[in-house]
């Protein structure tokens, strides 16, 4: 939910619906009058439903992970903003998370975003397919400092914490880039923000 809507923000799509707001039974296929042939369930609601034996909502219903992702995306993205062309260069440098060297942020999905007060994000995830596997890596960069400005924020889309990044992720560099060496990258969407986004 998240990837896509963010490709939207990305694209600058005016109007976004995410289908559904709640999980139901769906009845895709099926003969009438044999129950069991027909109870498919949608799971994909950002509200969570339980059913009873005849496919009927029982009227529990409670927030799911996606429900909180939704929230933090809303709450991030309630203001007006710009996409924005913060030019990124990408560093490989060896990650002990991986045993190896970092995943290339050129391969990526990244973009920027501004918005009116100087503030400015980073989002970025790694584009696998979250149906057959999943990733969790390093990644590392450079971004000119003149090209943003204020503090620094790691924020993670999905749970919405965020976090102060130390000094052994982020230095500046003597041709005045700041350098994230090693950030945490998934198939989940970070955000790396510049003064106040929040």
């Amino acid at each position: 939910m998240l990837r896509h809507l963010l490709c939207d923000i990305n694209n600058q799509v005016e109007i976004a619906s995410y289908f559904s707001c709640m999980d139901m039974i769906e009845a895709l296929n099926g003969t009438v009058g044999e129950l069991n042939s027909y109870l498919d369930y949608g799971y994909f609601g950002v509200i969570g439903a339980d059913f009873d034996e005849n496919g009927r909502s029982t009227g529990e219903y409670t927030p799911k992970m996606s429900y909180y992702a939704l929230q933090n995306l809303c709450s991030v993205f309630c203001e007006d903003y710009d996409i924005a062309d913060i030019q990124v260069e990408s560093v490989i440098n060896p990650s002990k998370l991986n045993l190896s060297g970092d995943y290339d942020f050129d391969k990526t999905y990244h973009f920027g975003v501004r918005k009116q007060n100087g503030s400015s994000a980073l989002v970025y995830w790694i584009p696998k397919n979250i149906l057959t596997e999943t990733i969790e890596t390093t990644v590392s960069f450079r971004i000119k400092k003149e090209a943003v400005s204020g503090a620094v924020r790691l924020a993670d889309m999905i749970t919405g914490d965020i976090y102060s990044i130390p000094e052994n992720i982020l230095s500046t560099d003597d041709d005045g880039y700041l350098c994230f060496k090693n950030l945490p990258a998934t198939d989940s969407p970070m955000m790396i923000t510049f003064g106040d986004f929040y």
